[in-house]
């Protein structure tokens, strides 16, 4: 599909990795465009400083994009949207990796590439099968040691890459009408909407019960101090639970909600 996806997917890509940065907590080290020096030696000029990085023209990194990356990925083999995908993870994350996720999102197990491209042309819903690409990758991401630094970017990036390649499939894929379009996007922002709501609302009952004023167990706040020393520590355990549990019930509805947003300005 890269007549019809590449141009925009690289539009997207080049205002994703943004200029140049040379951030110590990144491990790419002095970047721009998105390719890290590690790749300018590779791909380009073998002794790159960073200073050559810096004044790396954005044709070069064009090249090496296409070249090293959305070739390898097989872009015009997959369907519209799951190209744009597959290619902007694989920048970010790299080429093995990227692979992995989409057979994590088609069920089958996939070491390379080619161990996919037929199963998602052959996919039945691409819009499920996009959404479960970038939930993958964004799972991956919040595991990361460095997610506290670069987490906001990166879960802007996914939520905004599913809306925008959701939105490739319909239009280029489907070959459906803008109006069409359109109220399938509005569609997946409102089921996003409802996935906000519902994890705010289990996160709220966690956190009440967790407190002890809410939920089946508990009727009024627990008085702890006639409790033993394994009883506190075991009480200790459980309200660190149920606050975890809060928290993450709260998370996901934050990104449900970002999901929902960027579904709206797709």
């Amino acid at each position: 599909m890269v007549a019809a996806t590449y141009a925009a997917a690289m539009v997207r890509v080049f205002a994703d990795e943004g200029g140049y940065t040379n951030d110590p907590v990144d491990p790419g080290g002095a970047t721009n465009w998105g390719i890290t020096i590690i790749d300018a030696r590779k791909y380009w000029k073998p002794n790159a400083t960073p200073d050559d990085v810096r004044n790396m023209p954005k044709e070069i990194a064009a090249k090496i994009y296409r070249a090293h990356y959305a070739n390898p990925m097989r872009y015009d083999d997959l369907p519209a949207g799951l190209d744009y995908s597959v290619l902007d993870a694989a920048i970010n994350s790299g080429v093995g990796r990227a692979p992995v996720w989409a057979g994590k999102a088609l069920g089958v197990a996939a070491k390379s590439i080619n161990d996919v491209v037929a199963p998602a042309n052959a996919a039945n819903d691409k819009v499920a099968l996009i959404q479960k690409y970038w939930a993958a990758r964004l799972s991956f991401l919040r595991g990361l040691s460095t997610f506290w630094r670069f987490g906001k970017g990166w879960t802007r990036r996914c939520t905004q890459g599913e809306a925008a390649a959701v939105k490739m499939w319909l239009m280029l894929g489907a070959a459906l009408p803008a109006t069409e379009t359109r109220k399938r996007l509005d569609q997946e922002g409102a089921k996003a909407k409802t996935k906000a709501a519902q994890n705010n609302t289990a996160g709220t009952a966690a956190g009440a019960g967790t407190a002890g004023t809410g939920g089946a167990a508990t009727t009024q706040a627990i008085d702890a101090s006639s409790f033993s020393m394994g009883g506190k520590i075991a009480l200790g355990i459980l309200l660190a639970a149920g606050v975890m549990l809060a928290i993450y019930f709260f998370r996901n509805a934050i990104l449900h909600n970002q999901r929902a947003d960027a579904y709206a300005k797709a």
